[in-house]
C-alpha cells in the first residue's frame, strides 16, 4: 500500500483509485492496473484495455457558476429510486445500470457526506445531480456520479453542479480528485477541467484475455 503521506502529496500518480478505497480492494488475477507513464504496448498482446483519466482540484480559484433558473439542494436519503434511474438514463451509450440498493449503499460507506449529495432542480424537478465523498484520514473529496438528464444537457448544468459540489468541500477538504473513462463519448474530462480540474494522469485498466491470434 502507498504511504498516506506519498499519497496525498501525489494522489493521482499514486494511486488509480482513491486511498479508502485502495485500502479494501484486491485486483483480480486477470487484470493489471498501470499509470501511463510505465505503460507497455505489448501487453495489448494478450489484454483488453481501458483507460482512465484522474484529476485533482486544490480547492482554490473554483469557477463562479450562474444558471438563474437552476436552484441546488442536499438530497434526502428517499431519492435513491429516483438517482438509479436517472444514472440509468444517463447511461444508454454503456453496460453501466445501478439499483435503488446500490445508491442506498453509499450512504452505508465511511465516506459518506450528505452536504455532498446535491441536486438541481428545475421547476420542482431533479435534473442532474453529483454525489462526492469525503475521506477524512486524507482530506480528499471524491466525486463519485455527475450526472445530468440527456434532455438537459448542453445548459452548464454538469459545470455548474460540479462548482457548487467544490465550493461547498473547500470548507473542509484539503483537495478534491475525480476520474472518468477517457473514451466516454459525453467527454466528462472537458466538463471537470473547465471547473479548475489539472493534471495529465492516465491509468490503463487491463483485462486477461488470452493470447491474440
Amino acid at each position: 500500500m502507498v504511504p498516506i503521506e506519498s499519497y496525498k502529496a501525489n494522489p493521482c500518480k499514486m494511486l488509480s483509485i482513491p486511498y479508502w478505497k485502495a485500502k479494501s480492494i484486491s485486483i483480480p488475477p486477470n487484470m493489471k492496473i498501470v499509470h501511463d507513464s510505465e505503460f507497455d504496448s505489448g501487453l495489448l498482446d494478450k489484454y483488453l484495455d481501458k483507460k482512465y483519466f484522474r484529476l485533482k482540484h486544490n480547492l482554490q480559484g473554483i469557477p463562479d457558476t450562474n444558471i438563474p433558473e437552476i436552484g441546488f439542494e442536499v438530497i434526502p436519503q428517499d431519492k435513491t429510486d429516483e438517482l438509479a434511474d436517472m444514472i440509468n438514463r444517463s447511461y444508454t451509450h454503456s453496460e453501466i445500470h445501478v439499483t435503488a440498493e446500490y445508491i442506498k449503499d453509499l450512504t452505508a460507506t465511511p465516506v459518506y457526506c450528505p452536504k455532498l449529495w446535491i441536486s438541481a432542480v428545475l421547476e420542482g424537478k431533479i435534473v442532474g445531480f453529483i454525489l462526492c465523498d469525503f475521506d477524512r484520514e486524507t482530506g480528499e473529496a471524491v466525486i463519485e456520479w455527475l450526472q445530468v438528464l440527456p434532455e438537459y444537457r448542453g445548459r452548464g448544468i454538469a459545470s455548474a453542479l460540479t462548482c457548487k459540489a467544490l465550493k461547498v468541500m473547500s470548507g473542509f477538504a484539503d483537495f478534491a480528485t475525480v476520474s472518468g473513462e477517457c473514451d466516454n463519448i459525453t467527454n466528462p474530462e472537458k466538463v471537470y477541467r473547465r471547473c479548475g480540474f489539472q493534471r495529465n494522469d492516465v491509468w490503463h485498466i487491463l483485462k486477461f484475455e488470452g493470447a491474440k491470434t
